[in-house]
């Protein structure tokens, strides 16, 4: 009886007892949201307005990437890259939509090629078009190996090894030679209909990461197959998230469908970033009203899950908008409608406080706003 009394005890013991953190697999309680303030994490924030005239308005800010104390922004409704300087200030525009030599009809994805130095901007059937970083175009190439279908987001590897995301395919990360037309290698099975919610892949340091938004694992891009970088347990709540059961309607109205997939799963994770302190994930929680933050601390193996920070303000992205995480800092481009939802007065040093007020009494609608966290 006694030995009965001990296994017993040792047993409710260890499922009582938290899940330890492990070098790769991120604990989240989500009945248990706690309380926590951005300055927890950043010592303080700068906006950085970009500049608005009649020859430069966005549209909307769709991915942004950083280099050499320039933002290269692009506009997917008008098909542009905009450049700015580091205080965002106009310098130039990138590319020319047309049916023409030298011209697209739709920018999917754009990067800046580390081996090359050029612009790499992605067509989704198949053409790169190669500019240098002042804008002046080079060459245009196509992706035509055996079976090619499409691709939403390109990555280089190496000098002629890339790795593209098509929604479409049955297997939705391709591996190919861009110079030997040839197709190295491709994995991540599920079904279609999940394909219309997936992220681009985003980059940190050298190294390109995926997620998708219903499946808990984050994958390094290796140099030949995807890696598991770190996954999210989301306890009762996890599951794969690579197949779903739908309905006919569901096919023909999107909100139906995101209705569906909120039901059999509960959360939709909307961005994930990393540096060498954190990560951060942005997650819907069972609707698409319900939003939320997740903040791994890297130093301490701990998680928090956060319904609303102290200061009251939305933080990571809500509206798809692109975040880009460094060690020194997060940045984040906002539409001017939401900038009151995003940062109060408080927050802000009298530097700051005077752009924010100048902001917010502009008469006509403004560029986005990017917002700088500067990290502790």
């Amino acid at each position: 009886m006694k030995k009965l009394f001990i296994l017993l005890f040792v047993i409710g013991f260890i499922l009582c007892t938290p899940k330890p953190q492990t070098d790769n697999t991120i604990f989240v309680d989500l009945d248990k949201p706690e309380k926590a303030s951005l300055f927890d994490y950043f010592r303080s924030i700068e906006l950085i307005p970009l500049e608005t005239s009649s020859n430069v308005l966005i549209k909307g800010i769709t991915k942004m990437i950083v280099h050499e104390d320039k933002y290269y922004a692009l506009d997917k409704p008008l098909c542009l890259i905009f450049v700015f300087d580091k205080a965002g200030k106009f310098l130039f525009k990138i590319g020319t939509k047309g049916p023409g030599p030298r011209e697209y009809a739709f920018i999917q994805d754009f990067n800046i090629n580390p081996f090359s130095g050029n612009m790499e901007i992605l067509e989704p059937y198949g053409r790169i078009h190669t500019y240098d970083l002042s804008g002046n175009f080079i060459e245009t190439r196509r992706i035509a190996y055996p079976g090619f279908r499409v691709a939403h987001s390109l990555a280089a590897l190496d000098s002629t090894t890339y790795v593209s995301q098509s929604i479409f395919a049955p297997k939705k990360i391709l591996y190919f030679n861009l110079d030997e037309q040839k197709l190295l290698h491709e994995e991540y099975e599920e079904d279609m209909s999940i394909g219309s919610y997936a992220n681009n892949p985003y980059q940190y340091q050298k190294d390109w990461f995926f997620f998708w938004p219903f499946h808990p694992v984050v994958y390094k891009m290796g140099k030949e197959r995807l890696e598991v970088a770190f996954r999210f347990d989301f306890g009762k709540y996890t599951k794969d998230g690579r197949t779903a059961i739908l309905s006919k309607e569901s096919e023909r109205n999107f909100a139906k469908r995101t209705e569906e997939m909120f039901d059999q799963y509960s959360y939709m994770i909307q961005a994930v970033r990393h540096n060498n302190k954190y990560i951060f994930a942005s997650l819907l929680w069972k609707d698409e009203d319900h939003k939320a933050n997740i903040i791994y601390d890297r130093s301490t193996g701990k998680s928090k899950y956060i319904l609303d920070f102290d200061e009251k303000v939305w933080f990571n992205s809500y509206r798809g908008e692109e975040i880009i995480i460094t060690d020194e800092y997060a940045l984040m481009p906002i539409q001017w409608v939401d900038l009151e939802k995003r940062i109060t007065k408080e927050m802000l040093d009298d530097k700051q406080k005077a752009i924010l007020e100048k902001l917010l009494q502009a008469d006509t609608e403004q560029n986005p706003i990017l917002i700088k966290y500067w990290f502790k």
